[in-house]
């Protein structure tokens, strides 16, 4: 047989060695560590499956111990709504003037004899806010047979004379333009008068429109309402919004009309005040037949009769 030079010829012994060696190197070979790792493997597959079912228990029993309580806990709510222990028995109103204690009350919608764990005191407040008199209500129970409701009412800075239903009629209006409850005659008429081209606008409740002239009103008797000794709020008689000539103001004791203009109103407003006071000082009031504060720019004309 023909050998190629350079290539040696093996032997059948070695070359069935060869094989031998490249068919071991093709296996595994070490039965000892695959049981090892077999053996891990359970192991861990058991230790898995016992925690899971120890989650799985505890889960169980805090579920039927929470199903536990809340079954004791309504049967108990139950049992003490039906019973006369919370049953209330005294109701009491502060901090009303305007609205009477038998009108909140009735709004509230309570009763003697109800359990107060039926009470649901935001409800309840909602209720009372519907007297027009009303700005805020708070209701609160205490144990075991009272509720407590405390309200502010609405402060009242002028009286609106609108037109409703065809005929004309004068209703409260607060600080904030708000016109909340119509005027009678058991009820304090002493506010100055808002009179003329008076728009209002529906939010929430009916309130002056503040994109209106009127608006320069409530700014008007709001300066007035802090007091000042000169200008009060009790000595205006009357507001009048003029489409021409903006505000229109009257006082009680004096008849002459206080043009005070469209704009500038804070700026007018003290001014007004200082020449107001030179004339109670000198008592020349009485002589004036009419206050111009729109006469010029920063200008004020006193017309005398």
């Amino acid at each position: 047989m023909y050998i190629p030079q350079g290539v040696k010829k093996q032997r059948p012994g070695r070359q069935m060695l060869v094989r031998l060696a490249e068919s071991f190197g093709n296996c595994t070979f070490f039965p000892h560590r695959n049981r090892k790792v077999r053996r891990k493997s359970a192991v861990a597959t058991q230790q898995r499956s016992w925690k899971l079912k120890k989650l799985s228990r505890g889960a169980v029993c805090l579920l039927l111990a929470v199903a536990a309580v809340a079954t004791l806990s309504g049967f108990l709510v139950i049992a003490l709504a039906r019973s006369d222990v919370f049953a209330l028995s005294t109701l009491t109103v502060q901090g009303n003037r305007m609205a009477t204690e038998g009108q909140i009350l009735e709004k509230s919608g309570l009763a003697r004899g109800v359990s107060l764990l039926a009470v649901d005191c935001g409800e309840v407040e909602s209720r009372i806010l519907d007297h027009p008199w009303v700005e805020q209500a708070t209701v609160k129970r205490q144990w075991p047979s009272t509720v407590l409701i405390r309200v502010r009412e609405r402060k009242p800075l002028a009286l609106v004379n609108l037109e409703r239903q065809d005929r004309r009629q004068l209703y409260y209006m607060d600080g904030k333009g708000e016109i909340f409850a119509p005027t009678t005659p058991s009820r304090d008429l002493d506010f100055p008068v808002l009179t003329g081209e008076v728009r209002t606008a529906r939010e929430r409740n009916l309130r002056v429109d503040q994109d209106s002239p009127a608006w320069l009103a409530v700014d008007f008797l709001n300066l007035a309402a802090q007091g000042n000794q000169v200008l009060p709020s009790l000595g205006i008689s009357e507001v009048h919004v003029d489409p021409e000539r903006g505000l229109v103001v009257y006082l009680i004791d004096h008849p002459f009309p206080i043009i005070m203009g469209k704009e500038k109103l804070r700026t007018r407003f003290n001014l007004l005040v200082r020449v107001l006071a030179q004339l109670y000082q000198k008592d020349k009031v009485k002589d004036v037949a009419e206050i111009r504060m729109d006469y010029a720019e920063d200008k004020i004309l006193v017309a005398n009769h």
